[in-house]
């Protein structure tokens, strides 16, 4: 196996947007399924597919800027902030291996869900090719330990966990 990209998140149900909601409003089934979907299943996934990985393969794990924090959806920012902890640990541990391992974060990013909800935004957001683009080349950088992240459609790096 040579490259696994985690780029599964919850942000949103059948019919609502999981933002702008405080924490206390969130039905725990949501809270759950978001931090499952988001953080749980990245690290079994790492786990059960990492006998398939050799020297050269990369993973990449995607979350996001939050350019306005936490509020409003504090169950996906934790799920990705997690992911993002769990990136550096995955560095360290497969350095030796040969297994690369990175962080993709972009801002909002114009997805057909994303323009559902907020057709306003979509203007301004990136453009899913772009970040595509930047996943791959990240795969493909020859790089470990990157965070890299993409604001309509210009990459920079992050610099939160240096």
């Amino acid at each position: 196996m040579d490259v696994l990209v985690n780029v599964a998140g919850i942000w949103h149900g059948k019919g609502e947007v999981y933002a702008g909601k405080s924490l206390e409003n969130f039905d725990q089934k949501v809270i759950l399924d978001t931090y499952t979907v988001g953080f749980t299943a990245p690290i079994l996934l790492v786990h059960g597919l990492l006998p398939l990985m050799s020297k050269g393969s990369s993973i990449v794990n995607i979350s996001g800027t939050f350019e306005n924090g936490a509020r409003g959806w504090l169950p996906y920012f934790a799920s990705k902030r997690a992911l993002e902890d769990f990136t550096l640990g995955l560095v360290e541990e497969l350095t030796d291996m040969g297994i690369r391992v990175n962080c993709v974060s972009p801002s909002d990013t114009a997805t057909e869900e994303y323009k559902k909800y907020f057709p306003e935004d979509a203007k301004d957001a990136n453009q899913t090719e772009d970040v595509a683009r930047l996943i791959c080349e990240t795969a493909e950088s020859g790089e470990s330990g990157k965070f890299v992240g993409i604001k309509n459609g210009k990459r920079f790096d992050k610099g939160f966990h240096k």
